[in-house]
């Protein structure tokens, strides 16, 4: 009889999930919507992935499926048991930041979080509600999206407010998008070393850029909350707080619809008024498209310039990896960004940067002759949530 950990990853997007038995991958499902079709991909060590047709409503309902797909699939038999599920959580809080049993208590915690960060916290809610309910005799960690940073130095994590109103409502630059990181750290080892001063630019529908000094975060580019920081598909990232005033007056929403204007419906969708996709956008430019040009070139630019920013933070730069969704597999984003780079001795090999879409594993992509190392590493969160998971479960 396996105990077997379900790994849930839910996104405004999508929702992903993994099957493991300790930390062997068992399986690995993907929902989302396409041709205003929800579709799940079952995707298993050494099989091709399989295309799931969901006749579901709306995403938020895909855990609700889970058991007769694992089930159909002979992933799950009489004699297994789901023992726990990790749940990604994004919650701004002292409390959320290492990870926690969601018991009646750590529930209601979560629950009084939901005004600070409605999206991510009503998601992680959403599922956990949901997955209770189809795998009963599982315990509920919430594993802590934020704890890689926790330890980050006072002036990269306090705003400039009062301290005493910081401290006492918790008003910091927790950070966030640390699962990818610390997946990222796991891949250096004997054979590749990882350098002392090393940024980590997730790129993917959320964005951010995080600052090691010897594996350890010393600042990242997101906030209280993960809108902070670079233009990312749908969130606006930084914006001046009197120009949020008057956008929300001037345009009359409530306190929700304003906190879906930011996060939903700005970024790169905002700015190219067509698509949140860099390939769409990509094409678009190509063909003309000038809201696509300009998206593209603000994307570009706040990923560069926050570059600039850790480099500043860390005394000088020695490598930078590129990992999530577009950092893994636009080449020509790569490109781009490396091209503004220049400056600080960094040169990616074009030949290594165009074949190297997706890799399965950690990367090398710069020039022998310049001295900043450049990577691209696959972001593992689903490996490193089941490993914290197992140890806050024992």
């Amino acid at each position: 009889m396996a105990n077997l950990t379900l790994i849930s990853n839910p996104g405004s997007a999508s929702r992903k999930y993994a099957l493991y038995d300790g930390q062997k991958c068992l399986a690995k499902l993907h929902f989302e919507v396409v041709d205003k079709q929800i579709v799940c991909t079952l995707k298993q060590p050494g099989r091709e992935p399989l295309k799931l047709p969901e006749n579901l409503s709306h995403l938020t309902f895909a855990g609700s499926q889970l058991s007769e797909i694992l089930t159909a699939n002979n992933l799950i038999g009489a004699n297994d048991n789901v023992k726990r599920i990790a749940l990604r959580t994004v919650a701004p809080s002292t409390y959320f930041q290492q990870d926690r049993l969601l018991s009646k208590d750590g529930l209601k915690r979560l629950k009084d979080l939901e005004p600070e960060a409605s999206i991510h916290v009503h998601a992680s809610l959403q599922e956990a509600n949901i997955l209770a309910t189809e795998f009963p005799q599982a315990t509920l960690v919430a594993i802590s999206d934020s704890a890689f940073h926790a330890g980050k130095p006072d002036r990269a994590k306090y705003y400039s407010i009062p301290l005493d109103d910081a401290k006492k409502l918790g008003i910091v630059r927790y950070g966030y998008h640390g699962l990818s990181a610390e997946s990222v750290v796991s891949q250096f080892g004997e054979d590749i070393k990882l350098p002392t001063r090393t940024i980590i630019a997730h790129l993917g529908g959320g964005a951010s850029l995080t600052a090691l000094q010897n594996g350890q975060s010393i600042d990242n580019t997101m906030g209280y909350s993960p809108l902070e920081g670079l233009v990312m598909a749908t969130r606006s990232g930084d914006i001046d707080a009197t120009a949020v005033e008057a956008l929300r007056r001037s345009l009359k929403l409530d306190a929700q619809q304003f906190a879906d204007y930011l996060n939903d419906r700005s970024g790169l969708l905002g700015v190219s008024g067509a698509s949140s996709d860099i390939p769409i956008l990509l094409k678009l430019e190509a063909e003309g498209h000038q809201g696509a040009k300009l998206a593209l070139e603000l994307y570009v630019y706040h990923v560069a310039q926050a570059v600039g920013r850790m480099t500043v933070a860390l005394g000088g730069l020695d490598a930078l990896v590129f990992t999530g969704t577009v950092g893994e597999r636009s080449a020509e984003i790569r490109r781009r960004v490396i091209k503004q780079l220049h400056f600080l001795g960094l040169e990616l090999n074009p030949h290594l940067n165009h074949q190297t879409l997706a890799p399965a594993e950690l990367t090398q992509l710069g020039t022998s002759r310049h001295p900043v190392k450049i990577y691209v590493a696959p972001a593992n969160e689903d490996l490193v949530m089941a490993k914290h998971a197992a140890k806050i479960t024992k």
